[in-house]
């Protein structure tokens, strides 16, 4: 039972930071605006791909999540049409 209440909030301490980077990070792009992320592509290309590729990978988890959560709904609740030829 501790380690499941440990595991519980480790979750939402990561959760938590993960809203505060985030917060972070769109107060500073808002701040500096796109001639950071120019910047950031002309100096370190490496560390841009990592950017995108971060951001991505975030956008397809939840498209992901999404996903998933369609395909519970479709088999567990959306019963297909009875068959009405017999």
């Amino acid at each position: 039972m501790m380690a499941q209440r440990t595991g519980r909030a480790v979750a939402a301490a990561r959760l938590r930071l993960g809203d505060a980077l985030t917060k972070h990070v769109v107060s500073d792009f808002s701040a500096n605006g796109a001639e950071v992320v120019a910047k950031l592509r002309q100096d370190k290309p490496l560390e841009y791909v990592k950017l995108v590729q971060a951001i991505l990978e975030k956008e397809d988890a939840g498209a992901a999540a999404l996903n998933a959560t369609y395909n519970v709904i479709e088999r567990h609740i959306i019963q297909p049409p009875e068959d009405t030829d017999s």
